[in-house]
């Protein structure tokens, strides 16, 4: 037999290519290397290195033969991958001319051929750049400082090295910054139940090519309004945007307005925000769907499949879920933890399951208690537990033509095996009944001849068996 095959072998044209095997079995062992299944002259080692490899080479397969005095085994097939010697780089696209304005970055790339891996170092004004290392680099935020230099490339592999031609960055004088608010404006936060704040993001983007410096943001109008997320000055580069978090929290029911002024170095400064908002009555309600369930007759000492309950806080407010308990005999639940509190909209579910252990309909519920209006809320639960069935399989099989001893018989819940012997002894008919067999469940057999020395046939052809 063989324990280890053949490995894939990949090598450089001109080089060697070596295959090895190991083997077990009975001593001597015989071994006969092939090429594309054609016998090698003087190949008879546990290994087997080539002549020198060309590029015609590659894609052959390389297997053994193995024998010796009680037969033969074939390994699988290696496959010899044989690459051509390494070229040298060469550069088919040079880095461009690049032109940016102030604030901006700016990307250089290059396209180069040859044997791989290619490494690339790009240089400005002649220098190497620090981790400059890819087919491109792109520049830190530019200056007009930047105007006019120079980026190149050294291309290189095991076979040599190539420079690329000189690209030149021209960086423009930015213009003024600019204010673009990207949340909708005015800022409208809608009904809030009063004592609970809400938050909405305020996004301001600098719309220009110029840094914005916001020196000032101030709230008028009410205190149930206020800002935070931001350490003044913010500077904004060009292009890019920062996030203001407004809040909310009105103390009263009723509605209310404000403003937000935000001053800073764009030529609209100082630019305005509308804010508005309405108090409301806190609402405390949960819904529960379904609110009973039924399992149905479920066999004793087995599982019910499992059926969900919903809870989900319909209200305005939080909700405190301070217990979730169940009572009766049989059932189970999972995801009940308590206490827990819903923010509105949110749910949690219960995994409820039904598992008898006895004959019977036991009464059972499930219990919220919350300070949610109507609570504490109930879930009733039924179901029945009923006797199992007993089921078994019979088989039978055709006698061996040979002399046996008798038979064993094997079963796995997989077809293909692995296989399990069912028998504690050997079966002296063509028939065996397993009583062992669960409901539900799909068996798959196979029987063995076993002669008088103990020498056991292979597996017969296997069967099926679904239990009802």
């Amino acid at each position: 037999t063989i324990t280890t095959q053949p490995a894939n072998q990949t090598v450089t044209a001109g080089q060697t290519a070596t295959f090895a095997v190991v083997a077990a079995g009975t001593a001597p062992l015989g071994y006969q290397w092939q090429k594309n299944g054609v016998s090698i002259a003087g190949a008879t080692s546990a290994s087997y290195t080539t002549a020198t490899t060309t590029t015609a080479d590659s894609g052959s397969t390389f297997r053994v033969v193995v024998s010796n005095s009680a037969g033969t085994v074939t390994s699988s097939a290696a496959t010899l991958t044989v690459n051509a010697a390494a070229v040298a780089p060469t550069i088919t696209t040079q880095p461009a001319n690049q032109t940016v304005t102030a604030g901006q970055t700016a990307t250089f790339a290059v396209v180069a051929a040859g044997t791989a891996p290619l490494g690339y170092q790009w240089q400005k004004n002649g220098v190497n750049i620090a981790g400059a290392t890819s087919a491109s680099y792109t520049t830190a935020t530019t200056t007009t400082a930047d105007s006019g230099s120079t980026f190149r490339v050294v291309v290189s592999n095991s076979a040599g090295t190539v420079t690329s031609s000189a690209a030149t960055l021209t960086v423009n004088p930015a213009p003024a910054p600019a204010v673009q608010f990207l949340s909708p404006t005015p800022i409208n936060f809608g009904n809030d139940v009063v004592g609970v704040k809400s938050s909405l993001p305020l996004i301001i983007k600098n719309a220009g090519t110029a840094t914005l410096t916001i020196t000032q943001v101030t709230e008028t109008g009410s205190a149930a309004f206020t800002v935070t997320g931001l350490s003044l000055p913010l500077s904004v580069n060009a292009g890019q945007q920062t996030t203001i978090t407004v809040a909310f929290l009105p103390t009263a029911v009723g509605t209310v307005s404000g403003n937000l002024s935000i001053v800073s170095n764009a030529p609209s400064s100082p630019n305005s925000v509308a804010l508005n908002g309405t108090g409301i009555a806190a609402t405390l309600t949960l819904s529960i769907s379904p609110t009973s369930l039924n399992f149905g007759n479920v066999t004793t000492g087995t599982s019910s499949p499992t059926q969900n309950v919903t809870i989900t806080n319909t209200g305005n407010s939080n909700v405190a879920i301070s217990q979730i308990s169940l009572t009766g005999a049989g059932y189970s639940m999972t995801g009940g933890s308590a206490p827990v509190t819903l923010s509105p909209s949110q749910s949690i579910t219960l995994v409820v399951q039904f598992s008898p252990t006895t004959v019977g309909a036991p009464s059972a519920s499930i219990t919220v208690v919350s300070n949610a209006t109507g609570s504490p809320a109930t879930i009733s639960l039924s179901g029945t537990g009923v006797a199992p069935l007993q089921h078994s399989a019979a088989l039978t099989w055709s006698a061996s033509t040979s002399a046996v001893a008798g038979y064993n018989v094997y079963r796995s819940t997989v077809s293909g095996g692995s296989y399990t012997r069912i028998n504690s002894s050997l079966v002296a008919s063509a028939s065996y009944t397993d009583s062992t067999v669960q409901s539900g469940t799909t068996y798959f057999y196979v029987t063995t001849a076993v002669d008088s020395s103990g020498m056991e046939s292979v597996y017969s052809n296997e069967v099926p068996a679904t239990i009802p």
